[in-house]
């Protein structure tokens, strides 16, 4: 931890001294990388019991990237986490602005959603470690000052493939009228799926003047649940990332951002092979969407003439009616079959603690960015987000591409649709994993296009 924190000064120190360097007119980029592995017996969230790491899989990761041009600074850092809660951003970006002087405003920190990470969330069955989580800030910090200093002389491109043989939503609709959450495998009431899901694999590449490859930013919109077990993995995103680099033939930089995937998994219910888990399914879908983005950096055409600019804005989001009791709110939300059709008990604590936190305040508030990147541009929020809103973004959004990047800035549960939440189903649910009204993240989506208008120099 000392070596972390001294490193941090020793490179506040050499950023300083690049920053005064600089040609504020050239666009430069940088990417690190480093391990946020915790020991094993910590706890691995994600489960509605407390699951006990016993090894490591393969390492987990923060990878950063750091894009400047023209005196603006922007820093990007994928990490191999479940989420990253509002206070370890908070504190990340604090240390890294200290560190390297890229205002926390501008830095994006996202959370690949794997469900083998670290202790980083109170919810459901899972503790935090406040050790641990701050150990993450520390090393988010860290990836983006390192990548900060190793910033060069860089051209950009971006393009945006197509993989949707490895993605699947989640949510049915059932000839009961209900919907429902992995309702079983080839069940005979389901009608047809309650939502898309988005074959999208973009990718924003970088290469230095000489034309070699210094990293690259990916973003899909795919659950990191494929792994499973008691091991701590990045799941999926660790082969995606070494698909990438084993295709490219360098120890480049892979930034992953997760897409709106709050309703969107691995697991094709309408299929009647053997279920989607483990190690072999997580490396088929990492190296079918590596593959796809090697097709898009084989394809991409490199322009030094990179404009960057950031916008965000902060909403104050209500938290859900109340009204009944937890008993009755229990009862009324509890689905008859399919995910989340169990665990009355931990659903009724949840109940309360949802209550209580409504009686310290009625909103939450929620952080909403938008970044340019050259011709593409990316729009961000803290939920975990229903593809439909993901996509309502994409399709009001003036950039191509615009890619959109779930729990990113803080985590604030799950943002269901209008129609979800008639619907039903785990994800609409009352708990600490799932508390604001209906129709919030449908604003969400409004103010992410507003901003994306703006940086594009639209009218509001």
């Amino acid at each position: 931890m000392k070596r972390i924190v001294a490193g941090l000064v020793i490179l506040a120190v050499l950023c300083a001294g690049a920053a005064a360097a600089q040609n504020a007119g050239a666009f430069k980029a940088g990417f690190a990388r480093v391990d946020i592995t915790p020991e094993p017996g910590c706890q691995i969230p994600g489960g509605f019991s407390k699951n006990i790491a016993e090894g490591v899989h393969d390492p987990l990761y923060v990878e950063a990237a750091v894009f400047m041009n023209g005196g603006v600074e922007l820093a990007i850092a994928g990490v191999d986490a479940i989420m990253v809660s509002d206070d370890t951003v908070a504190e990340a970006r604090k240390l890294a602005e200290s560190a390297c002087g890229i205002p926390g405003a501008n830095i994006l920190i996202g959370a690949s959603h794997t469900h083998n990470g670290g202790p980083v969330v109170d919810c459901l069955g899972s503790d935090r470690d406040p050790a641990y989580c701050h150990r993450l800030a520390e090393a988010i910090a860290k990836a983006v000052a390192d990548a900060r200093a190793a910033a060069v002389d860089a051209q950009l491109g971006v393009g945006v493939g197509r993989e949707d043989s490895v993605s699947f939503n989640r949510r049915f609709k059932m000839k009961d009228g209900t919907e429902k959450t992995h309702p079983g495998r080839m069940n005979t009431d389901i009608v047809e799926p309650a939502g898309p899901m988005d074959p999208d694999v973009a990718v924003i590449a970088v290469e230095n003047m000489q034309g070699d490859l210094l990293g690259c930013i990916v973003n899909h919109a795919l659950h990191g649940t494929a792994i499973g077990g008691s091991n701590l993995s990045a799941d999926w995103i660790g082969y995606m990332r070494q698909t990438i680099r084993g295709g490219v033939g360098r120890d480049m930089g892979v930034v992953f951002i997760n897409g709106a995937c709050g309703d969107v998994t691995q697991v094709d219910n309408r299929n009647p092979r053997p279920p989607e888990f483990g190690e072999a399914w997580a490396r088929r879908v990492g190296m079918t969407i590596g593959a796809e983005a090697l097709k898009v950096i084989a394809r991409t055409e490199y322009s030094p003439d990179v404009p960057l600019a950031v916008k965000a804005e902060s909403l104050d989001l209500p938290i859900r009616d109340l009204a009944e009791s937890d008993e009755a709110l229990v009862a009324r939300e509890t689905p008859a079959s399919g995910l989340g059709a169990a665990q009355n008990e931990a659903y009724l604590r949840e109940a309360g603690l949802v209550r209580a936190r409504k009686a310290e305040s009625p909103t939450a508030r929620v952080e909403v960015q938008a970044m340019r990147i050259g011709s593409a541009a990316i729009a961000t929020n803290p939920m975990e987000y229903f593809c439909a809103l993901g996509l309502a973004i994409k399709n009001g959004s003036p950039w191509k591409p615009t890619l959109v990047a779930e729990l990113a800035n803080g985590y604030a549960g799950y943002s269901p649709t209008k129609q979800a939440f008639a619907g039903g189903g785990y994800e609409v649910r009352t708990a600490r994993s799932s508390f604001l009204a209906p129709g919030t993240g449908e604003e969400m989506a409004a103010v992410a296009v507003r901003l994306l208008k703006s940086l594009a120099g639209e009218n509001q």
